[in-house]
């Protein structure tokens, strides 16, 4: 049974003066055509030439580490994973989504209010402390290779990166390789930009599906007034029902606890004081055209 909307309200005042073969893609490639289409931009795609990532062909290769509208960063929400929440509720609101068609939630950081926005992007680079990993990873993903071990096959994670990927070959990016073949700083940041990813995909449905089980997502409305504009509205969201929560039993509370789902809900609900961050750094940009 559907549960009564509820809503959350912010008011703001503006003052004019003021290392696999593409088809075998790890599934978090889906996740980020999602992303992209959350902005309505174009749906290219951008995986279209993926290659394993060597240190003998790639040992000169250098990528564009910065975030910018101009490689479709500039999306007003991102898909977020559980293993990234503790950063993320530090800066970013974050709220979960139903897919209609899957019928599973998803967790999403909200970084704009607008189509297209991303109050996160400025002309000093990204505008806080941690970066969500489905935008940091930039041209790296993860694929499966099969080796056989013991007899059997296994699958085992190696990274990708897409070739036809803008932020690839710049002169002036982040090299890869150290002189003699070790991974730079740089690349070792990737690798666990995409393990946050990995582990995420292969938990969350099921982290989630627990939440919804014990019914503990909410519907929420979330109305932001801005003065000289149209109101904004975040519809179609989840959060977690914090009077339901508080009245849980011992051993549902040891068994989210144990899941690791706990501190998950508490960093939600805690996050969605970031939306006064948000209405703020939209009141500055605002003020400034």
């Amino acid at each position: 049974m559907h549960r009564v909307l509820s809503s959350i309200l912010f008011s703001s005042t503006y003052k004019a003066s003021t290392l696999l073969l593409p088809e075998a893609l790890f599934c978090y490639y889906n996740a980020r055509l999602y992303l992209i289409a959350f902005s309505e931009n174009q749906l290219e795609n951008d995986m279209s030439n993926a290659v394993l990532l060597n240190n003998v062909e790639h040992k000169d290769l250098r990528v564009d580490a910065s975030l910018s509208a101009d490689y479709g960063d500039n999306v007003n929400r991102a898909l977020a994973f559980s293993g990234e929440f503790g950063d993320l509720q530090k800066e970013y609101p974050i709220l979960f989504y139903k897919d209609p068609k899957a019928e599973t939630f998803q967790a999403h950081v909200i970084l704009g209010l607008e189509k297209d926005e991303n109050l996160f992007l400025g002309d000093q680079g990204w505008q806080g402390h941690y970066v969500p990993a489905v935008l940091a990873r930039g041209p790296f993903m993860i694929g499966f290779q099969e080796r056989e071990v013991e007899g059997k096959k296994v699958k085992e994670p190696v990274i990708h990166i897409d070739m036809d990927n803008p932020r690839v070959g710049s002169d002036k990016g982040q090299p890869l390789f150290l002189a003699y073949g070790g991974d730079t700083p740089y690349l070792e940041k990737m690798m666990q930009t995409l393990q946050v990813i990995h582990q995420g995909a292969a938990l969350d449905e099921r982290l989630f599906s627990t939440i919804n089980e014990m019914e503990l997502f909410e519907p929420v409305n979330i109305e932001i007034s801005l003065s000289n504009i149209a109101n904004v509205n975040l519809r179609d969201y989840y959060t977690i029902n914090k009077d339901k929560l508080a009245q849980l039993n011992g051993d549902s509370l040891e068994k989210l606890n144990k899941m690791g789902l706990l501190g998950l809900m508490y960093f939600a609900l805690v996050s969605l004081g970031n939306f006064n961050k948000l209405i703020t750094m939209k009141n500055r940009k605002m003020a400034i055209a």
